[in-house]
């Protein structure tokens, strides 16, 4: 017990020091914390934005005109039998002709009334829902090769657009943080380096006097798990805090549109990775420059 108090001592003392490269340090650490917490809660929300907009995406198969029912039933059963196709409905013409009516709102009728019956100039529809929005363009291409299909839509380029824009965005992120903690990593070597080159007389002692590698390099190892510790704490709070309010006023201001990921229990779980990573990269620059300034120095 007597030694890991002392292990922590030395730790603390170790981070005061050299207060302005420790400083440095956890500045480093806790920008590195800050965008891997931001990265975190937007890739949970695009995650369940992208799942909403291509569990919503539906193709739209307009049928040739005049083209027989039979001929009809044999394409939606051909347009099901396609691998990614969920589920195929049809709407006639006059479904789609009352449902356009009715999104025009008051005057809808008193416009468009008058093309029912032969007027109509809508076609029947297939309606296919697809299991994943991200082939729906390749989808859409082995659609429109089918007999009697006049024209297939989906929401054109932006839908597919907009989906690998999400995925690209979380790549992006997810390749940012990994440099950065390398960049934490390396400015706590840096760190540590001054520490161990300060206490180079007091190692030699504790090597004459037969200390082990571990009892030495313990002190330098929880020395970097501390400023990890530090460097974690404004980004925690700003985490816990920041994204619950800024749930509250994005889903008041979004309404419908998109619904955010609860703010409970996400925070906790990001929170949970940030401390970890904190001490893990802190412990991590800490044993990279104690194993090579130890052996130089034995």
């Amino acid at each position: 017990m007597n030694r890991i108090i002392r292990h922590l001592k030395d730790g603390f003392l170790g981070v005061f020091r050299h207060f302005a490269l420790s400083f440095s340090s956890i500045s480093s650490m806790t920008v590195m914390l800050l965008l891997m917490a931001v990265f975190m809660l937007l890739n949970e929300n695009l995650v369940q934005v992208t799942q909403e907009i291509e569990e919503n995406v539906a193709l739209y198969i307009q049928i040739k005109d005049g083209t027989e029912q039979e001929d009809i039933n044999k394409l939606q059963q051909d347009v099901k039998n396609i691998s990614g196709i969920l589920q195929v409905r049809f709407s006639s013409k006059e479904d789609e002709l009352d449902y356009f009516i009715a999104s025009s709102g008051e005057e809808g009728e008193s416009l468009y009334g008058g093309f029912r019956g032969d007027e109509n100039p809508f076609l029947d529809v297939l309606i296919a829902n697809v299991r994943s929005g991200s082939n729906v363009k390749t989808l859409s291409d082995n659609l429109s090769t089918l007999d009697n299909v006049f024209k297939v839509s989906y929401g054109g380029d932006g839908t597919q657009t907009l989906i690998d824009v999400m995925s690209q965005v979380r790549d992006i992120g997810f390749v940012f943080v990994i440099v950065l903690s390398a960049v934490a990593v390396f400015l706590i070597a840096n760190t540590i380096s001054a520490t161990i080159y300060s206490r180079q007389k007091e190692i030699s002692i504790m090597r004459t006097v037969g200390a082990t590698n571990w009892y030495i390099r313990w002190p330098f190892v929880i020395e970097g798990m501390i400023i990890g510790l530090l460097g974690s704490v404004v980004p925690v709070l700003l985490t816990i805090f920041g994204y619950s309010k800024f749930y509250e006023l994005q889903n008041a201001s979004l309404g419908g549109m998109f619904k955010l990921v609860p703010a409970e229990p996400l925070v906790w779980e990001v929170v949970g990775i940030l401390v970890l990573t904190g001490a893990v990269v802190g412990a991590l620059g800490s044993l990279i420059t104690v194993s090579r300034r130890l052996r130089w120095t034995r």
